[in-house]
């Protein structure tokens, strides 16, 4: 339940997340989708996962779950991870969330889950995150189909149809997302917070990347004084 999470970890300083693209001209919109938690419980019973004495599930003697690695320095994320865990407990997954540095993570972002951030104005994200070959291909995920769109996406000179090709690779029963392979669990959008002196008008701000740059003063020949 995202808007769940926003409100209790974010004090509503964010947005639900569907996608590394939300809001962006080449996002799917087809990523959304409403919470049903009792969908949620039908889909692991019908697979054969079944309530043990604690409550998490168990198939074929492994029991449903896993630690989530956070950084330890960022209460934020820590936050996240603990609703999310909360969360997961409603449907027989134990999630455990484990906090360390970032030397610790990156030895074991191939091993265990990570609750990264990510954002940028730049549809790169989505072929590094899903391109059975980007860098940030944690899931080592590969579909051939994806891996197509993907390409024709960064070779076209159209723009609309590269947004196209990336909107198709994001959604879809053989790729990922909700109906197919869920290669990541997008949790929530985090809104940019600043002070501002009184009287200082800062201009129409952009969309902000996740932790790349000082986005804010992009357009400081804009900001003025009233």
């Amino acid at each position: 339940d995202r808007d769940q999470m926003v409100k209790n970890v974010l004090k509503g300083h964010g947005t639900p997340a569907f996608s590394v693209s939300d809001g962006m001209p080449w996002a799917n919109k087809a990523s959304a989708f409403k919470t049903d938690v009792n969908k949620a419980k039908k889909i692991l019973a019908d697979d054969g996962w079944k309530a043990g004495s604690d409550g998490t599930l168990k198939k074929d003697g492994l029991r449903a779950e896993f630690d989530l690695l956070y950084s330890s320095d960022d209460s934020t994320r820590q936050a996240l991870a603990a609703d999310f865990a909360n969360q997961m407990k409603q449907i027989g997954i134990k999630v455990t969330p484990v906090g360390k540095s970032w030397d610790e993570i990156y030895e074991l972002q191939y091993v265990d889950p990570v609750l990264w951030g990510w954002g940028s104005n730049s549809p790169s994200e989505v072929y590094n995150l899903l391109y059975s070959k980007g860098w940030g291909n944690f899931s080592l995920y590969s579909n051939d189909k994806i891996d197509e769109h993907l390409k024709k996406a960064i070779s076209t000179n159209d723009r609309e149809e590269s947004n196209r090709e990336f909107q198709a690779a994001q959604v879809g029963a053989d790729g990922p997302g909700v109906d197919g392979a869920a290669t990541w669990v997008w949790l929530a959008n985090v809104n940019h917070l600043y002070f501002v002196r009184d009287g200082l008008q800062i201009a129409e701000q952009k969309p902000h990347p996740h932790g790349h740059g000082w986005s804010v003063v992009n357009n400081v020949d804009q900001w003025s004084w009233k």
